[in-house]
Parts: C-alpha cells; structure tokens; sequence
C-alpha cells in the first residue's frame, strides 16, 4: 500500500509534467515534427524490447535473487542491446523509405544509438520495482524527466531544432535514469553471460509477450505513417498520447504495483482472485464515466488543448477515448497473468490484435484516417476481452462474479454518457464540457454516498478489510457507511 501511494503521488506529478511539456512542444513543432519523432521512437521501442529481452521482469518475477542473477541479466541486456542499435542504425534509410518519410532516417539513427542505455536502465528501474521501492523511482523519473524536456527539449523546440528537440529529451531522459538507478539500487555493474536459465527462460516468454505488445501499440502507427503520411501519424500519436494520460495515472502505478505484489502470492489463488474483482470494481468504476466523456467531447477538448493547428487529431482522439475502455481492463489482468507465469495468454491476445489491426487498416487505406481509425476498437475489445476469460479461468472467476464487479463501472458509464450528450445538444463545445463536469461530478458522487455498497462491489469488500490499518480509509469507510470489519 506505501509503494502504490508513492506510486500515485509520483505518477500525478507525471502526468501534469507530461501534459505541460508535450503540450508546449506539439504547439512549437506542429504535427510533420511529432511525426518524425514519432518513427524514431517506435523504432527504438521495438529495439529495446528486443535487447531487454525480459531480463527485467524475470528479476521481479523471480522468489529470491543474488548478485550473480542481476549480473547475468546485465550482460545479456548490454550485448544484445548493443547488437540491436547496430542493426537498425544500418537500416535507418531503408525503414524510413518503408515509413513513407526518407527524410526521417537520421532520427532513425539517432533513436538506435540509445538502445543500449534504455535497455540497460531497466535493470536497477527493475530493481527498484522489485523491492517497491515506488518512492526513489518516481524521484528518479521525474526529475530526470523535468531536466530532459525542460531544460533541453523546450529550448531547442523555440530554437528550431524539430524532431530532435524530442529524440534529444528521450536520449538525455534515459541516461538520466541509468546513472541515477545505478547509484540508487547499487546495482553490480560487471556483467557476466553465465547464470541460471530459468531467468532466461521467463524473459523469453516476456520478450514475446512485449514484442506482441509493442505490435498491438504501433503497427496500426507504422501502417498510418505509410500509407497517409508522418502529418498524419504526428495527429494519430498526439491523439493516442493524449487519450492514454489518464489511464497511464490511473493505471501505471496499480500495475508496477501489481505485478511485484502479485508476485510474492503466487501461491494463495483464492486471494488473488479477491484482489483482481476488486481491482476490477474500482478501475471501471473510476475511469470507464470519464473516458466516454472525453470520446464525446473530443473536438473541444483538443482544441483547447493543442489548438486548431490540430483539428485533425480531434475525431482521432474520440475512438481512443473509448478504447481506454478494454484497456483498462488490460491494465489489470496482464500484470496478475504475468505473476501468474501464463505469459502464453497475453502472447495470444496480442497476434490476436495485431493481425485485426493490420487486416483493418490494409483494408481501409483508401478512406480518410478519421474513418479508418475505428478498426482500433473491436482489436482493442478482442484483446482485452481474450486475457480476461484465461485470467478468471486461472483464479476461478465466475461470469456472476465478474458481473458484479462491473456493475457499478456500467452504470456510471451510461450516467455520463447522458450528461455529455444533453450538454452538448445545447450548449457550444467549451460550455458543453463544462457542464458535463458541473452536472457530472455532483451526480456521481451523490449516488455513491447512496449506493456505495451496490456500486463498489468487491470494492468494497477489500476496502472494509484494510480500513483496520489505514485511518484515511477507514474514515472514508465510514463516510460511505461501510461496516468495517
């Protein structure tokens, strides 16, 4: 519980952070610039889950590890990391032909250069994970983060300096982390290529797992920026980047959380399975009533946020809003899955994804983007839809159980989407989204004072059961009128 509130104090900063300086740099480089750096950076993120090679999540993974695991995985990490760089930077021109933007080949090689200390980063970050150490890594992160983008990227934004203003942030941002991660976890830094295999073999069913996670997240990027252009894929990101801010709050931290916590019960299944109802309960229930608000309100809020210079990216962000819905539910059961060593399953559910991505947007190259982008939806829901029936399999989870824990998420859902709707049917774009949250916020937090225990679920089942040794919580229980055992 200490790691995941450090974790959601850290991850609000972040999100603020993030929205200041992405916000700032999209309106000083324009969509072609966010578009080039945008190749770059899927490049590189296919490269360092190739390096990684699962290392750091077989670290987590592991029940007990010695120095001579972490430096197993150090060596391995550095050699194939350095090996991958290589490669791609020898191929910049040609995946930058294939990209549909010749001209974006050096950000191709500027982004291969800094695999290896992405890749190498993650092992003390793994480190720190493992010993839910949430406190020194949300420092890590984001000071490192407000010195990349703010002390270099801004500036060479105003300067001039296009894409690079952003590979040079991610660059300094990642070194930023290994230096920092090293000394923080002192980390043992000779590297060895002999150790137990198992570390291996659990970090080659990550690496597939991820490798099928980088394809759900950026081939329907890669197919954009072939066949309608890098403008187009600057609007595509920025819309996607945008639309996964409150879910990367709101889920980032409870999965780092989860995955490490998980981890260590891997033998009590009946606990789990508590643990991931309630998890269920609370995401659908915090998050599904504001990302419909957000898929209808997606024009104001872009707008607003980005300008008109990027008018485009405003139906783009409407269809990721709602995809935020089965994300969510991912953001749940893949670190319990992963616990649970069935990696297999999200291996699967990601081919799944990835092959309904690339058949839609194969299929829908001749319509405008803002048509073809619903393809994203139904890949998205098939995913998410596959990992949890194989994780309540797992745990013994019922479809009556699973029923009640969204039951409150539903309800919340239909209730906003109504609110946003009636908004917008009579007030202009930026009155409409300010009366789905004067109107909204009041209605839902009085349904929950009357209903708490209908809404909650198995919510509130865990919250009466840890409310002995939170006082917070346990006056919020109280407020709630939830018996506290």
């Amino acid at each position: 519980m200490a790691a995941l509130l450090w974790s959601y104090g850290g991850a609000l900063i972040r999100v603020l952070l993030q929205l200041v300086f992405q916000l700032l740099l999209a309106r000083l480089l324009g969509p072609e610039a966010f578009g080039q750096a945008s190749i770059a950076l899927i490049v590189l993120g296919f490269g360092w889950i190739l390096s990684e090679a699962g290392f750091g999540s077989a670290l987590i993974q592991k029940q007990d590890i010695a120095d001579a695991d972490i430096r197993y995985a150090l060596g391995w990490v550095a050699l194939t990391s350095v090996l991958a760089g290589a490669v791609i930077a020898v191929s910049a021109p040609w995946l930058a032909g294939w990209l549909g933007d010749p001209q974006a080949w050096p950000f191709i090689a500027a982004a291969a250069a800094l695999i290896p200390i992405q890749a190498v980063s993650n092992i003390p970050a793994s480190l720190m994970r493992r010993r839910l150490d949430a406190k020194r890594a949300q420092t890590i992160f984001l000071s490192g983060y407000a010195l990349a983008y703010g002390c270099v990227g801004l500036p060479a934004a105003w300067m001039g300096a296009g894409a690079w203003a952003l590979v040079a942030s991610f660059g300094l941002h990642s070194l930023y982390n290994l230096v920092c991660g090293c000394i923080v976890t002192r980390c043992p830094l000779r590297p060895s290529l002999r150790g137990e295999p198992t570390l291996r073999t659990f970090g080659l069913k990550v690496t597939l797992a991820n490798m099928g996670n980088w394809a759900t997240e950026n081939v329907d990027r890669m197919l954009v920026a072939r066949f309608w252009g890098s403008a187009s894929l600057g609007a595509y990101g920025a819309a996607a980047n945008l639309s996964r801010a409150p879910v990367g709050f709101m889920l980032g931290s409870l999965q780092s959380v989860a995955f490490a916590s998980a981890a260590k019960l891997q033998g009590a299944p009946e606990r789990l399975a508590q643990v991931y109802l309630g998890m269920l309960a609370g995401v659908s229930l915090l998050t599904w009533p504001i990302f419909v608000a957000m898929a209808v309100h997606a024009d104001a809020l872009i707008a607003l946020l980005y300008g008109h210079r990027w008018s485009e990216a405003g139906p783009l962000f409407g269809v990721f809003s709602l995809a935020l819905l089965p994300l969510t539910l991912l953001g749940v059961t893949g670190p319990l899955l992963w616990a649970l060593n069935v990696v297999s399953a999200d291996i699967q559910a990601q081919v799944l994804t990835g092959a309904l991505l690339v058949a839609g947007l194969c299929l829908c190259a001749a319509l405008p983007l803002q048509q073809a982008v619903w393809v994203v939806l139904p890949a998205y829901w098939a995913r998410s839809l596959w990992m949890l029936g194989r994780l309540s399999r797992a745990l013994s989870v019922s479809a009556a159980q699973l029923l009640l824990a969204f039951r409150g998420g539903l309800l919340l859902l239909l209730l906003a989407a109504t609110v946003a709707l009636s908004s917008r049917m009579v007030l202009s774009p930026n009155l409409a989204l300010l009366g789905t949250i004067v109107l909204g916020l009041p209605l839902f937090v009085g349904l929950l004072l009357w209903q708490p225990a209908f809404l909650l679920g198995p919510l509130g089942g865990l919250m009466r059961e840890m409310a002995a040794d939170f006082p917070a919580l346990k006056r919020l229980c109280r407020l709630l009128r939830l018996e506290v055992s």
